[in-house]
């Protein structure tokens, strides 16, 4: 039997798989963090209050900061500069 063709191993009737399946994980994170911690989309309220407070370690309302919360907000922060 030719090779490929309906042998063991043979690839022929798979979908073929996408590149990157995971390129939009972490779309919108901070966005959903927002929703959770109760600021709605507001997240430059949430990203303000996170660099108010990181130093305590807790937001207003009593949630903790992590470091990469800080760094998200970070760059929220500074993406209120951007050019449009």
């Amino acid at each position: 039997m030719p090779k490929g063709k309906g042998t063991y191993g043979s690839k022929q009737g798979r979908p073929k798989k996408d590149d990157k399946p995971f390129k939009d994980l972490k779309e919108g994170t901070f966005t959903r963090m927002a929703k959770e911690k109760g600021y709605g989309d507001n997240v430059q309220k949430l990203a303000s209050d996170i660099m108010k407070h990181k130093d305590k370690g807790k937001l207003p309302n009593g949630k903790k900061i992590t470091a990469l919360m800080v760094k998200k907000a970070n760059f929220v922060v500074n993406a209120r500069k951007f050019k449009k």
